[in-house]
């Protein structure tokens, strides 16, 4: 999709088996996702009764969900809750396994100044094993046209409806000023968390740079193996890309922040957990530590965080946790990021029938050290700067 930004992606902690006792097995896949929105929903003293509510008057469990976000608490006359969501079985194991069924490239128009978009169209990320991956596409090249239409921001629409079709051509104009016309496939595929390591020397020191695009499937071990090269080359300073990166999991962004922390963070309080009232009873609020393990980079000094609008979850997690402790050896350079402090649980319903669905509902806020938990409307940047897509 060409629209900006786009970003829907879990945020969860606990196991999607560790349900606390949430899982109502309901005839109605409608009833069950409101039954798990007033046990988990971290504004559910804001909710009506089930009878009040009705779900089965809904035609589905996402408009269940939808109507549930209007509960939520108002920031700037709008509701607070835009993150809820919930997806079929098939496509939240995908989701969490790092398994994708697209094209497995991001497309985004240059952005000359502030809400102006010119017509060059530029792809903006690959994954490896996807079919444009396989094919050598890259970050760069220019879309000339999809299935013969001009990639102009007059044919968005038309533009949108042809990359939702399965296979598309398209012609591309390389940075070598080369003509390339390839047929992308949709096809399953397992994308690549890291879609660039490299290490750059900068007067005396070396800046390790690693651009990461989502907090789900093989991400610890591309991480680890990237962290690893970093100590190979005595790495001072660090740059997170995380300019795409709309979240995942928090155990991944724990890891990282491991990675990331300075030795006055080790044993030291990483974030803690809020819930509403119920959860709060059950014994659900956590603290989460860092560990003790010796820095694998001994070396680091900075980091610097790249975000842009699409900056969310667990990403903007990661921005929160290590700030108390990096302090301004810590920045953010690009744009504002998405905005989002909550995360829910994948909670299912209706196990093991043919509507059997994962509510992913807002259930979590989450606290740093220093008590900033109220992000909403995401990080300034200490740096403004414009996503160049003519460059790596």
């Amino acid at each position: 999709s060409l629209t900006i930004p786009a970003v829907l992606t879990t945020s969860c902690k606990k196991s999607s088996d560790d349900d606390g006792n949430t899982n109502p097995q309901s005839g109605d896949v409608r009833d069950s996702v409101y039954m798990v929105a007033q046990d988990v929903y971290l504004w559910t003293d804001h909710l009506p009764t089930l009878a009040a509510f009705k779900p089965t008057s809904y035609p589905g469990p996402d408009e269940v969900i939808e109507k549930i976000k209007t509960y939520s608490p108002l920031l700037n006359g709008k509701n607070i809750d835009h993150y809820s969501f919930g997806l079929p079985k098939e496509e939240y194991e995908n989701l969490a396994s790092g398994s994708e069924t697209d094209y497995g490239c991001g497309f985004k128009f240059v952005r000359t100044a502030g809400s102006d978009y010119s017509d060059d169209l530029r792809i903006s990320y690959v994954y490896a094993n996807s079919s444009a991956g396989t094919q050598g596409v890259a970050r760069g090249w220019r879309v000339m046209s999809i299935n013969g239409i001009a990639a102009n921001s007059n044919n968005v629409n038309s533009l949108n409806t042809a990359l939702n079709t399965g296979t598309v051509s398209i012609q591309f104009k390389t940075p070598a000023n080369e003509t390339k016309t390839l047929t992308l496939a949709a096809g399953l595929y397992t994308a690549n968390t890291v879609i660039k390591c490299t290490t750059l020397t900068v007067g005396t020191h070396k800046e390790g740079y690693i651009m990461f695009n989502t907090f789900f499937g093989t991400a610890i071990p591309e991480i680890n193996t990237a962290f690893a090269d970093f100590a190979t080359k005595n790495v001072t300073d660090v740059v997170v890309d995380l300019r795409y990166n709309g979240g995942g999991q928090v155990n991944i962004a724990e890891h990282f922040a491991d990675l990331l922390a300075p030795a006055n963070a080790k044993g030291k309080l990483m974030y803690t957990d809020q819930h509403n009232a119920l959860l709060t009873s059950m014994g659900w609020n956590e603290s989460k530590n860092y560990d003790n393990d010796p820095r694998m980079l001994p070396l680091l000094e900075k980091v610097a965080f790249i975000g842009t609008a699409g900056t969310a979850s667990a990403s903007e997690l990661l921005i929160n946790v290590l700030k108390p402790y990096l302090g301004s050896n810590q920045a953010l350079f690009g744009s504002t990021t998405y905005g989002k402090p909550v995360g829910f649980y994948p909670i299912p319903v209706n196990r093991n029938k043919p509507d059997e669905y994962y509510t992913l509902i807002v259930a979590v806020k989450t606290t740093n050290s220093d008590g900033n938990s109220d992000y909403y409307q995401g990080f300034t940047p200490d740096v403004p700067a414009v996503d160049d897509l003519t460059h790596d």
